[in-house]
Order: structure tokens, then C-alpha cells, then sequence
């Protein structure tokens, strides 16, 4: 039988030696030495039969009786491992090699903790940053909007979100919290869908997840209210007197950015980013932010060059589109602009309809609906005006079409009394009405 046996490298050694093994095969032939890795003081090692670091005497203190039971596990666990190897070498009619008596001793690697599984909210923070480097900043920020949801949706459940988790059922019960606590619209929740199965396509690609349900998750856009100013409203935000005022400079900063919207149909970020070099001649040329496509717009004749002379002047300048937001109410009420509109809501099943005084309804997109409405009043065909708003095909495009009253009994006028007089007074098939024959 082979037997295995622990010895000092240096027995008289003052300071800690290494403890080797003789490993004896049974014929006690060709024996080998294997060294442990492990040192101790030769004062403290019971040599002869025992052949293990001593845990008792008056020189073992607690904290050293605690280190000398660890290295004499760890020998004993060297001893039992050579056995083994021995024997399993033996069943196969066969003899380890000393390589092979020197790998049986080598620790155990701890087992692999397993990897955690993916977490769908950190990815999401991940994939953001990731589309930061290419997307619009107001793309990236709507990322960054569906992971504030997703993370009170996630707290509001008490349950972390995992992508087996992200089923038919999820999204009913995701659209329901947006619905009926996040309080939010239909376009809202639409908005919030396109960006999260965009996520979930991303995260199938990349092997995170096997499920595509989210391919069958659905959410209707509603049409949103198309506000637009009439022609009479225009001119009366034109020449509405703002001197005098304790905020004159902040309202007429405001009144001449939303008025170049009016007059270019850019939308608030474009006019945010004009630049002298976007005007060559009589032409403005530039990208839009949004789309990236390239606008030409006219402007001989147009009544946004002398504002757009004061921009570049420095004389008007950029704000936040928020304070835009608020600033154009403000002059708009100054304006008159209150005629009572309606603003509708939509909300999954419900709908509701309220009644404002119109300014306070305006807002910066209200300036491109404007330019869009009045080209359309003045018989410019849509073509020209798609080609100066930048939109590629008429159903985004109608979205910001709003008929006026005004143009509504103007062309009903001009087609119904084009009709001869007398052809008003004959039924079909030649009969005259009553009364007129």
C-alpha cells in the first residue's frame, strides 16, 4: 500500500522551512518528493509519527492554534487526494506519474459563483449610453424617461423585472400602471412603447433574451390637437405693444423666436440652432435636428429676415424651450389670442374635453402648425411647403394641417357659387324644382 509521509526542508532552521512529501508507492520503490507550498517554524512541527504542526503548549496561543488546525486540514486533505490518486491510477492497471501526484495536491478551485442573471434595467442604462454617441439628445432623454418608469414600475411591484418577465401580461399590467398612476396619455404610452421594443429588439439580437412577445404589444396614437394661430391672430401677436413692461426684454426675445417659426416652419430646436452661416442669400439652409434632413427655405419677401438680422446680431437669443413655452402665453394673452378652444384627452378608454382661453393652449410647436396652416390658406401646394418643413410623405405631414373657418367657407364659397344659376333652380334629370318653373 503507498503510503504518504510530511517532512521539514530545513529541521533546525530558525525561521519558518518548507514542509514536503515523501509519497512512498506500495512496491516502496521510486519514491516521491512533492513540496506542499506551506511553511512552518520547525519549533511548532511534531515530527516522527505525528507529522503535523503542534496545537497545544504553553507557546500556542489561541490565534496560532487557529493557523496551525488550518495548514493540518489542508495536509490531511493533501494525504487523503494522493490515496486517491493512487488508487484511481491502480483500478486502470495503471501508475501516476510524479506530474500527476503533484497536480492531486494542488487546491481545488472554488466553484464559479454563478453569473447573476441579466438585469433588464441596467442593460437599459447601458443601451442608453450606447445611443447616446448616435441618437438626438431628445431620443437619448426619452430612453432615459421609459427607464424612470420602468424603475417606479419595478418599485411599485416590489418585484425586479427580468426578461422572461417581459411578456403579454407584463405589458398589460406595465400599460395599466402608466394609465392609471404614472396618469399618462395615449401618445405618452405609444411613445414609451416604440422605445422599450426597441430595448427588448436590441436585447434579443445581443442573446439577452429568447422571447419576442413584445412584437405583439400594441398601443393606439391618438391625432394630437392641432393648434394653430389664424391670420388675424398673427398680425395681432405681431404688433401687440410689449414696452412698458417689467419683463418687456424676455417677452420680445420670446415673441421674435416664436415668430420666425411662424414665418420658416422651423421647429423650436432649428431655430434654437440658427446660425449666420444658415443664411446664404436668400435662402436658409440648414438640417434639422430632429430628422437630420437638409431644409432650403425661402426668403425673399419673408418677414423673418429682419428677425433673423437681429439674431445674428446677438440682439435675439436662444431660451429654453420650456421658458418659450411659458413666455408665448404671456405675449399671447397680452395679444387677445383667448378665444375659448378645446383640448382633448386621451387616455385608453377615456376621453375628455376641456375648454381654454386659446394662449393658453400655445406652445412652441404652435409656430410651425402656424406656417403650415396660413401656406396652405395662401394656396401654396403641400409639396412646397414639405419641401421647406422637411416632412418626406403627407401622413406625418397632415398631421399638421388645421382648417381654419375662415378657409373652410371661403372654398365652400368658391366652389358652390361657381355653379351657374339657373342649374341651382333644375333637379337632376332636367326637372325644375317646385315653385320655380
Amino acid at each position: 500500500m503507498a503510503t504518504v509521509s510530511f517532512h521539514l526542508k530545513d529541521p533546525k532552521a530558525e525561521k519558518p522551512t518548507t514542509i514536503y512529501i515523501w509519497f512512498n508507492p506500495q512496491n516502496g520503490n521510486d519514491r516521491v518528493r512533492i513540496y506542499t507550498g506551506e511553511k512552518i517554524l520547525p519549533i511548532y512541527w511534531a515530527g516522527g509519527d505525528v507529522q503535523q504542526a503542534r496545537v497545544k503548549g504553553r507557546d500556542i496561543d489561541a490565534e496560532l492554534k487557529r493557523t496551525h488546525e488550518t495548514l493540518n486540514l489542508n495536509l490531511a486533505r493533501m494525504s487523503k487526494r494522493l490515496l486517491a490518486c493512487w488508487n484511481e491510477c491502480r483500478s486502470q492497471d495503471t501508475l501516476p506519474s510524479a506530474a500527476q501526484l503533484r497536480e492531486a495536491i494542488e487546491p481545488e478551485a472554488a466553484p464559479a459563483a454563478p453569473a447573476p442573471p441579466p438585469r433588464p434595467l441596467i442593460d437599459l442604462l447601458a443601451y442608453k449610453e450606447r445611443h447616446a454617441i448616435t441618437r438626438r439628445p431628445n431620443t437619448v432623454k426619452a430612453i432615459g424617461t421609459l427607464y424612470n418608469h420602468l424603475d417606479r414600475y419595478e418599485q411599485h411591484r416590489g418585484k425586479t423585472l427580468t426578461y422572461e418577465g417581459f411578456t403579454k401580461k407584463f405589458w398589460d399590467d406595465f400599460a395599466a400602471y402608466l394609465l392609471d398612476t404614472a396618469r399618462l396619455q395615449d401618445n405618452s404610452i405609444a411613445k414609451l412603447l416604440a422605445h422599450l421594443k426597441h430595448f427588448l429588439g436590441d436585447a434579443h439580437e445581443s442573446g439577452h433574451t429568447t422571447l419576442q412577445d413584445y412584437k405583439r404589444w400594441h398601443w393606439k396614437r391618438q391625432d394630437p390637437d392641432v393648434l394653430a394661430l389664424t391670420r388675424a391672430e398673427l398680425s395681432a401677436l405681431e404688433r401687440v405693444d410689449l414696452s412698458g413692461l417689467s419683463d418687456t426684454d424676455r417677452l420680445e426675445n420670446a415673441r421674435a423666436l416664436f415668430l420666425i417659426s411662424c414665418y420658416t416652419g422651423l421647429r423650436f430646436s432649428d431655430v434654437a440652432a440658427l446660425r449666420p452661416e444658415h443664411q446664404n442669400g436668400e435662402w436658409l439652409e440648414l438640417r434639422a435636428q430632429k430628422t437630420k434632413e437638409k431644409l432650403t427655405i425661402p426668403l425673399r419677401g419673408n418677414p423673418a429676415v429682419p428677425l433673423l438680422a437681429r439674431l445674428w446680431a446677438g440682439l435675439v437669443h436662444p431660451i429654453a424651450n420650456q421658458n418659450l413655452n411659458a413666455y408665448i402665453k404671456d405675449v399671447a394673452r397680452l395679444a387677445g389670442i383667448d378665444t375659448p378652444t378645446n383640448h382633448d384627452e386621451h387616455r385608453g378608454s377615456l376621453h375628455t374635453s376641456t375648454t381654454h382661453p386659446k394662449y393658453e393652449l400655445i406652445s412652441t410647436h404652435t409656430g410651425r402648425r402656424t406656417f403650415v396652416t396660413l401656406s396652405l390658406e395662401g394656396r401654396l401646394s403641400w409639396e412646397t411647403i414639405m419641401k421647406a418643413t422637411g416632412h418626406k410623405d403627407f401622413k406625418s405631414f397632415r398631421r399638421y394641417i388645421q382648417v381654419t373657418s375662415d378657409r373652410l367657407l371661403t372654398e365652400f364659397a368658391s366652389v358652390w357659387s361657381k355653379q351657374e344659376h339657373a342649374t341651382s333652380n333644375v333637379l337632376p334629370g332636367g326637372s325644375p324644382l317646385p315653385g320655380t318653373a
